[in-house]
């Protein structure tokens, strides 16, 4: 029999929807719709009393969470199918999943063991659960995925087990290598699934741990079978789909002609505010989120995602092309064309400016009138049209103060932003246009950039004159809270890059450092006097010093000339204890000759500037920055007096406003204010705030 239309919310059969069935506490169920976070009460009495543990496509895995009776149950047609007990304690269960459809002859309901080395199955058929011993830690497992007959385990490896072989009472399985790290974070969370017959495998990365901050960073591999042997190949691109990711795992939806967005990668995380979305848009690497529920933060009543139609999706080839966008709020086209005689001749097949006079002789204000009306990329051009226009104009990659470079692909196509003046241009490095790895920016200083290529590689470039060094290759992945460098390349031998990293419980320190013109990175690690827990910002080069923060806001030092590290005893902490990871930001930086420390919450709740005291060594917390504006970010924070006064007194933040980019998120010291919704902002993974400097 159908199920009533009026049962289920309208269009819940034209998208994807996230379901909530919360057990006995409440009688309804919650049905999130995730395009605009709207959120709809209905009562099915099959699911009243259940709680959701899987499902796959329509099909939902319940249990009672009184009587611990379970069922399939299939939410399209509410079809029910009952079965046996499960006589394990919950308590002893951990991941679990349904393989497929009940539809299917390999279908499979699998528990593991929470601390317990045992797998526990059943088929929809099966009168009783059979409990098998399995030879890995499950413990170590991060997540389960099950495609074509197989059962694909994530621990340090891939464990492969054949279901077939479940009803022989002996668990077959095979191992294969998962994608190795690339990028960072100290969190992460993993998902397999499938899409077009292909396999996928999907790491999203947090700068704490998972469930309780953001994302940071995301990278998706596709499991390619060359010669007999498994290879993972890392994408930039999944085409017209989306992938769906949850609690439970991934599915693939096709995008077309729906209100979901291609190319990206929708992320449901119970976070401590509550259940979140986030949706990271691949093409242009930025990372934004809603809040959909606040119960998730006190209950276990997760959100899964349920696909009621399958879409087909073509199994088109992954793109890592980069459009080139460029916003302004008057789009203007100069065409000037010279003939022999220096007149404009007119183009009938556009929409042409008439000059009818020579170049030389337009009035220059004119022109630069109209130069601060083109998008960044064309002002740049009407310079090139004529020597005079060249040597008159401004140079507008000069003229702005600030910009927030981010580099969305590894084909060394980078996107520089004016937050002064809500326009962006694409910027061309060679240093990175052969680069075949992806590439992350880690700090900034004086317009030079401390960049990342591949996990091990890292480099010196700065993007105004295309300068470019190559620094040793680390002997282990980049993995550390923090790096800097003192002072450009260019003032060598002077310049040298740090390294720290310090764990949350403090107790010490490694370090790695390069001084221009060696050959190779030293290693040093030091055991704390003082607790001193590592937080993921950059330090600040002070005083022939580096001067690094920790998560309670204290300081640790480190001493280039007699390569000392030491832990200072004031000035005090800010917190007595450490806030949980990645519920609070902190950031260090200088300004005007003074340190500067800032705490932010992470939801953007209170914002506190505090200055260092150093005839005290105390922290003075501050009530405004005057004039100074601050840009913030855990890879460069930079402060500033601008030339726009408007500017002042402001904490600007990477995040940008709508697909135009026009507006940048800032917090007003005076007014205790932030413009406009943090939460509607997009934040771009990969960025850093950048001066301008034109020196080689």
């Amino acid at each position: 029999m159908p199920r009533p239309k009026s049962m289920f919310p309208c269009g819940f059969d034209d998208q994807p929807w996230l379901i909530q069935a919360r057990g006995s506490d409440k009688e309804t169920q919650m049905f999130i719709n995730p395009l605009n976070g709207s959120i709809e009460e209905r009562n099915i009495s099959e699911m009243h009393g259940q709680l959701c543990l899987s499902r796959f496509e329509e099909w939902l895995f319940l249990v009672d969470d009184l009587s611990d009776d379970c069922f399939l149950l299939n939410i399209n047609s509410l079809t029910k199918i009952d079965l046996p007990p499960i006589e394990e304690p919950f308590s002893s269960l951990g991941f679990r999943i349904l393989t497929s459809s009940p539809t299917s002859p390999d279908c499979t309901i699998i528990f593991l063991g929470l601390e317990e080395n045992f797998l526990l199955f059943c088929h929809p058929c099966d009168t009783e659960w059979t409990k098998l011993p399995v030879d890995f830690d499950v413990d170590r497992v991060r997540n389960m995925f099950a495609y074509n007959g197989n059962l694909y385990v994530i621990l340090h490896d891939i464990e492969i087990i054949n279901l077939a072989s479940l009803s022989t009472c002996c668990v077959e399985s095979i191992s294969m290598d998962r994608p190795d790290l690339s990028s960072f974070g100290i969190g992460s969370v993993e998902h397999l699934l499938e899409s077009c017959g292909d396999i996928f495998f999907v790491r999203t990365r947090f700068p704490g741990l998972p469930m309780t901050t953001s994302i940071v960073d995301i990278e998706i591999y596709k499991l390619l079978d060359f010669e007999d042997e498994y290879i993972w190949l890392r994408v930039e691109s999944i085409g017209d789909r989306a992938f769906l990711l949850d609690q439970n795992g991934g599915q693939s939806f096709c995008t077309q002609d729906t209100q979901f967005d291609k190319d990206c990668v929708y992320h449901i995380l119970p976070c401590y505010d509550g259940e979140r979305m986030y949706k990271i848009c691949l093409e242009d690497q930025t990372i934004e989120f809603k809040l959909l529920t606040a119960e998730a933060a006190q209950t276990n009543s997760f959100s899964y995602w349920i696909l009621t139609v399958r879409r087909p999706i073509q199994n088109d080839e992954l793109l890592t092309s980069f459009e080139t966008i460029a916003c302004s709020e008057v789009k203007l086209v100069l065409q000037v064309c010279q003939n022999g005689c220096g007149m404009v001749k007119k183009d009938e097949n556009v929409g042409a400016v008439y000059i009818s006079m020579p170049l030389t002789n337009l009035p220059i204000d004119i022109v630069q009138s109209i130069s601060e009306q083109l998008p960044l990329k064309d002002s740049v051009r009407l310079r090139a049209v004529c020597k005079l226009w060249a040597k008159q104009l401004p140079d507008p990659m000069k003229e702005e103060p600030m910009w927030l470079m981010s580099c969305p692909k590894k084909c060394g196509t980078c996107q520089m932003y004016s937050p002064c003046k809500g326009k962006q241009f694409t910027l061309n490095l060679k240093g990175l246009s052969s680069s075949d790895v992806p590439t992350r920016l880690l700090f900034s200083k004086d317009g030079w950039i401390l960049a990342l290529k591949g996990s091990n590689l890292l480099c010196l470039m700065n993007p105004f004159t295309n300068d470019f060094h190559h620094l040793p290759i680390l002997e282990d992945d980049y993995s550390y809270n923090g790096i800097a460098f003192s002072c450009p390349p260019k003032n060598t031998p002077n310049c040298m890059v740090l390294a720290i990293f310090s764990p949350p419980r403090g107790d010490f320190t490694r370090i790695i450092a390069w001084h221009y013109g060696q050959e190779e990175w030293f290693e040093m690690q030091f055991d704390n006097d003082l607790p001193f827990s590592g937080t993921d910002n950059n330090h600040v080069f002070f005083n022939g010093e580096f001067y690094c923060l920790g998560r309670r806001g204290n300081l640790g030092v480190f001493n280039p000339e007699n390569k000392e590290w030491r832990v200072l005893d004031k000035p005090s902490p800010i917190h007595l204890e450490a806030p949980d990871i990645g519920t609070e930001h902190c950031y260090l930086l200088e300004c005007d000759g003074e340190l500067i420390s800032v705490f932010r919450a992470f939801n953007m709740e209170y914002v506190r500037v505090f200055k260092l005291d150093r005839s005290n060594m105390a922290w003075n917390l501050l009530e405004d920055v005057g004039d100074v504006t601050l840009f913030l970010d855990n890879r460069t924070s930079i402060a500033r007096n601008l030339p726009r006064k408007s500017f002042g007194n402001k904490v600007f933040l990477p995040r940008l406003h709508d697909e135009s980019n026009e507006t940048t998120f800032y917090y007003c010291m005076k007014t205790g204010m932030h413009n406009p919704n943090f939460k509607v902002f997009r934040e771009p993974y990969n960025c850093v705030w950048l001066e301008p400097n034109f020196s080689s």
